[in-house]
């Protein structure tokens, strides 16, 4: 007897209709006893909803109601027969393929895995045992082995025989090796119950809006048949698209036309556009539907997140059902930044680990002393560190409190470190962990924060059980940073529920919609590469291969999104959808491919639509809620300077004055700096502080008025690998040493003109002058500080020249640097330099210029200013001007457009701020 098919039709919602069904069909008057009743559905959630209406349903036509089995169609096969032997776990069944494939015949092994692991590489084999598992799980799903596919596909040109057949033998020694723990795994289970026609039921069983069933699930059904009833949520009209199972015919599928309006069609940007645009659709219902009668369907999840923001920001209640993943959570997320610095001791890696939120809590409660973050990113831009292993380089006391953090750090991960050893001995030292970091947390499950934290907790807690309870035979030797990896592996599929709340618009995928309920629906994400989703190409089953074995390919995709869309238009649904331009990455998107199930003239007019160029969005109303303006221009403002009292100015920061007032007083008076720890290379300013620490060596040392070119050479590489060894460490990054050698190309051409240029009787006085000078204003002076970079006297003459090193790429001139073509100055430093170097006697006139090193090795040398004495006074009266100014408090308003300067101090500034004040 084949299966009985029942068509609901598309007047009301398929639950609804099905919950009468079933009470009509199974209950007695006014007892509804549905006890030995099967209920199938796609997923939990449907069930949920099932139980719900049948239980209103219930109770309106009587006391008595006893609700039927529900299950999904995952959980089905396991109620059509007995199990001989107790499953494997996820982890089980991938230690065995592992075992499978490492005990396999070496040669053989390479048809199938051309480079094989190490013996001792547990987690290589584990990775390849996940994708065997993988594979099997798909082809046993439709009831195929892979002998099955071997004999299948040898009449397909192309196949590779000899791969198949290997992978036949591997897939039995797996077999082999759960049986002799006496342990199955549900494919097996289910293929042998097929083949022996173990299949049974007493109970009736009712399949509720399954349209893709498996090609297991379908044999295992026809051995029941006479006891099965499929509902189908279709009008009866269309029962030619459908199988004697209640399933798609895949090829009716491919040429119906879906009458989805064009009214019901908007377009939108991005994700955070898409956002905007579902709650706008929602304001335009006018209060027509509750909260819970609105659904919005996220066939891309990367839409969550900004769909969420923006229906808090209108104070809409919203829940996504499928919750958050667990590895989003603080716990997990703690564990894998603990097992990244175990395994590779990287800078990286512990700034990741004690920048977490929850090891930050807990270095503070262990009584680390404030300010150790800052000590981390200062540390990091001065040594560039590849590794942190305890041993610092520069000044003890400039890591002493990073210095406890790194202890700290140690002495919790410890028992991480050693030999690899069986997984299960690592499990105690891993819950010492977790009870070091969160023994000492309150969870108030009260609050979501607290209750995410709790639930990820369990989850973990869970995990590490199931670790235990590995079999011995199959319990692999890790180090203690992969077994940290194992036990987080066995949490990816997992997500945290959010908390129930019957009066909020339901987020649901895009398979959960056609059993939906909600009247009211907005689809995001209409696109091709989601609906309908694509099958990519796969490592074992090309398209033409997986279209020949009858597994799921693009048709049968195709077939199964094109059935959802046209539940979604069902007459009692109003469907909104939203086709985007771009993904979350910003990536371009094609519209679905289901709006061209159009007649020709629509198939036109959409395509004109939406592959044209996107039209201008007009000039819309905010939306409203709680965060709507009450104001018609934002109340940013930037911060007004107070006056403070300045008594010294650094003459490099005369520049900075007078390329705007207002970015001075931040950065000199307010003394703001940026702090990160980004940078992966030397910026200019390290590479310039570098060089410069190099020639103040030189610049002391004995070969310091040498002519010979090869010895200044010898000395300055000298003197750059000491200062490299004590600054960076024996092993300097490979980005790091580019440019050292950049700067010793540079320090080999300075020799060469070093060695001419004291020939010519020149004599470095003075190397790295540091006293103050003064500068009288209206009869008050104010002190000039600045360091020198060196003096030169020449022998012969008594000539003087004070020099600045330069190791930017070009080589401007000081006259180009310091005033602009009209003569204004924009740079007093090298004139104000002759008032520093009258604290050492000089008063007579002096020299002023550079040396030069920039990225061109041959344009090495000195550039000197030809400035007059008139010149020199003109800078003078500059530098005073400047001081007045500064006395008088005189650092408002920011220039605008802004200098480039600083783009740090951006932000503060609000530059580039839409609707940003202008100042008088």
């Amino acid at each position: 007897m084949p299966i009985t098919r029942e068509f609901l039709g598309f007047d009301r919602p398929a639950l609804a209709t099905a919950a009468d069904f079933l009470i009509d069909r199974f209950g007695r008057s006014s007892l509804a006893d549905l006890r030995y009743v099967i209920v199938v559905v796609p997923g939990a959630r449907a069930g949920r909803r099932l139980l719900e209406i049948l239980v209103d349903r219930a109770e309106a036509q009587g006391p008595m109601f006893a609700p039927p089995q529900i299950a999904t169609v995952g959980h089905l096969p396991e109620l059509l027969y007995q199990a001989k032997k107790p499953f494997a776990d996820e982890l089980t069944q991938q230690l065995a393929w592992a075992a499978a494939l490492r005990n396999f015949d070496r040669t053989k092994l390479s048809i199938v895995v051309a480079d094989r692991p190490d013996e001792n590489d547990s987690a290589r084999w584990l990775d390849l045992g996940r994708l065997l598992q993988s594979l099997h799980r798909e082809l046993g799903s439709d009831g195929l082995t892979f002998g099955d596919v071997l004999q299948r596909g040898k009449s397909l040109a192309g196949f590779e025989t000899e791969r198949w057949q290997t992978l036949a033998e591997i897939q039995h020694a797996y077999v082999g090796t759960l049986d002799g723990l006496g342990l199955w795994d549900r494919q097996t289970a289910r293929l042998f119950a097929i083949e022996h026609r173990e299949c049974c039921s007493d109970r009736p069983i009712v399949l509720v809006g399954v349209p893709d069933l498996d090609g297991t699930l379908r044999q295992m059904l026809d051995q029941v048949a006479d006891r099965v009833t499929a509902l189908v949520y279709a009008p009866q009209a269309w029962a030619e698209r459908f199988d004697s199972h209640g399933g798609l015919c895949v090829e009716a599928w491919q040429e119906v036309e879906l009458p989805i309006p064009d009214a019901s069609l908007l377009e939108a940007d991005g994700p955070a556009d898409q956002a905007e645009e579902v709650a706008r659709r929602i304001a335009q219902f006018d209060g027509r539907f509750l909260a819970e009668q609105i659904t919005i369907g996220v066939p891309d999840e990367r839409v969550v997140s900004p769909l969420v923001r923006q229906l808090d920001e209108c104070q809409l209640p919203n829940r996504y059902g499928a919750g958050e993943p667990l590895a989003r959570a603080g716990v997990v997320r703690l564990l894998g930044d603990l097992a990244a610095f175990v395994r590779s001791g990287r800078y990286a890696d512990f700034a990741r680990l004690v920048r977490h939120p929850d090891a930050e809590t807990w270095l503070m409660d262990a009584g680390v002393q404030p300010g150790w973050l800052q000590e981390l990113d200062d540390y990091y831009n001065k040594h560039l560190p590849r590794g942190i292993d305890g041993r610092w380089l520069g000044l003890p006391e400039d890591c002493r409190r990073l210095g406890d953090v790194y202890e700290r750090v140690a002495r919790l991960t410890r028992p991480l470190q050693g030999a690899p050893r069986a997984i299960h001995r690592w499990l105690p030292e891993i819950r010492q962990i977790l009870f070091e970091v969160y023994g000492g947390r309150e969870f108030d499950l009260e609050n979501e924060a607290d209750r995410r934290a709790w639930k990820a907790c369990c989850a973990v807690h869970d995990a590490l059980d199931r670790l235990a309870d590995i079999p011995e035979t199959l319990m692999p030797e890790v180090s203690g940073a992969v077994a940290l990896r194992l036990l987080l592996d066995q949490g990816n599929a997992e997500r945290i529920p959010p908390t129930v709340d019957a009066a909020a618009i339901e987020l649901v995928g895009w398979l959960e919609l056609p059993l939906d309920d909600a009247p009211a629906l907005i689809v995001t994400s209409f696109n091709d590469g989601f609906v309908p989703s694509s099958v990519n190409a796969d490592l074992f089953l090309p398209g033409g291969l997986r279209s020949a074995l009858g597994l799921d390919d693009n048709a049968r995709r195709y077939a199964r999104d094109a059935y959802a869309a046209a539940t979604l238009l069902a007459p009692w649904r109003n469907t909104t959808f939203i086709v985007a331009r771009r993904d979350a990455d910003g990536y371009p998107l094609a519209p679905s491919r289901l709006l061209f199930a159009a007649p020709p003239d629509a198939v036109a007019q959409r395509a004109l639509r939406f592959f044209a160029e996107a039209p201008r969005r007009p000039v819309r109303p905010p939306l409203a809620g709680g965060l709507v303006s009450s104001r018609p221009e934002h109340a940013f403002e930037v911060p007004r300077p107070r006056l403070e009292p300045v008594t010294e100015i650094s003459v490099t920061s005369f520049k900075k004055y007078l390329a705007c007032p207002y970015r001075f007083y931040l950065d000199q008076v307010l003394k703001l700096k940026p702090i990160d720890d980004d940078a992966a290379e030397l910026d200019a300013k390290s590479f310039g502080d570098l060089a410069h620490k190099v020639l103040e060596h030189f610049g002391r040392s004995d070969a310091r008025d040498a002519t010979d070119a090869d010895a200044i050479e010898r000395e300055l590489s000298h003197g750059l690998d000491v200062l490299v060894r004590e600054r960076f460490g024996g092993h300097p990054g490979a980005v790091l040493l580019v440019q050292i050698e950049q700067l010793r190309l540079r320090l080999r051409a300075l020799a060469r003109w070093q060695a001419a240029w004291a020939a010519q009787g020149w004599h470095i006085e003075r190397a790295e002058f540091d006293r103050p000078g003064r500068l009288d204003v209206d009869g008050e002076s104010i002190v000039l500080k600045g360091r020198i970079d060196r003096i030169d006297v020449n022998q012969r003459t008594g000539q003087r020249i004070i020099f600045d090193y330069k190791t930017s790429d070009v080589d401007d001139p000081p006259e180009k640097t310091h005033r602009e073509k009209s003569g204004a100055w924009i740079d007093l430093q090298l004139p104000l330099y002759r008032h520093l170097v009258r604290a050492a006697g000089i008063a007579g006139p002096v020299g002023l210029g550079y040396i030069v090193l920039p990225k061109e090795t041959g344009r090495v040398g000195a550039a000197l200013a030809e400035w007059t004495e008139a010149d020199l006074e003109d800078a003078d009266r500059a530098a005073r001007d400047v001081v007045r100014k500064i006395r008088k408090g005189v650092f408002w308003p920011p220039k605008y457009p802004p200098p480039k300067y600083r783009e740090d101090l951006a932000p503060i500034c609000l530059d580039g701020v839409f609707g940003r004040r202008k100042w008088r």
